[in-house]
């Protein structure tokens, strides 16, 4: 079995693109490699609430499914990212109940506001790290396969000044490599995480 590798819950943050939609960050425990994930608003609001931003006056079915796993004994051991498929991300929860081990799959989102409430870890793999994360180096985000930041002269000559978060697909289909890595730093410096994670996808694409 491949080894996971575990991460921590980053923060959430509201789509700069799209409206009602939010991005999940998470990062493994250097800090040096982030994984974006597009998510929806109710889980996130859930997740957000089980982290300890409570409203008192609401409940998530989450609540609900970790009143009823207390009360049957059923322990939440673990949350697995363990697929990427056309920037859809696939998990699996991993439950205990009656001394046996249960495995179910799971929108990803659903599985780490589960996870936050049982307070159990989160786990992906070196694959999935490969193909969406984002690393870092002294706050920047580099190319892991080149592990060479880019220059500044390179961000200036490549990217306006004004930083413009509305590319569509067709927008970054038609932009050179270094335009892209450019591109990226300047959308996780201004936490556009959404952004960056598609110029990483066109990116990887482009291999």
């Amino acid at each position: 079995m491949e080894k996971l590798i575990r991460l921590a819950i980053r923060g959430i943050s509201l789509s700069q693109i799209q409206s009602g939609i939010y991005v999940l960050l998470l990062e493994e425990e250097s800090g040096r490699i982030k994984l974006p994930i597009i998510i929806e608003s109710l889980q996130a609001q859930s997740i957000a609430y089980a982290l300890g931003k409570r409203d008192p006056s609401r409940s998530f079915t989450h609540d609900l499914f970790l009143t009823f796993a207390k009360v049957f004994h059923i322990r939440l051991k673990a949350v697995v990212i363990y697929k990427l498929v056309n920037g859809i991300f696939f998990s699996y929860i991993l439950f205990e109940g009656e001394n046996k081990e249960h495995k179910i799959d799971s929108k990803t989102s659903d599985a780490v506001a589960l996870a936050v409430r049982f307070q159990a870890p989160i786990y992906t793999t070196k694959e999935i790290f490969d193909k969406a994360g984002i690393y870092f180096e002294n706050g920047f985000p580099i190319d892991n396969k080149e592990n060479e930041l880019p220059s500044s002269e390179g961000i200036e000559n490549s990217v306006p000044l004004v930083f413009n978060k509305e590319k569509s697909q067709q927008d970054l289909e038609k932009m050179t490599e270094r335009d892209l890595n450019a591109l990226l730093n300047h959308a996780v410096v201004n936490e556009c995480y959404e952004l960056a994670a598609r110029i990483k996808k066109e990116l990887d694409r482009r291999e």
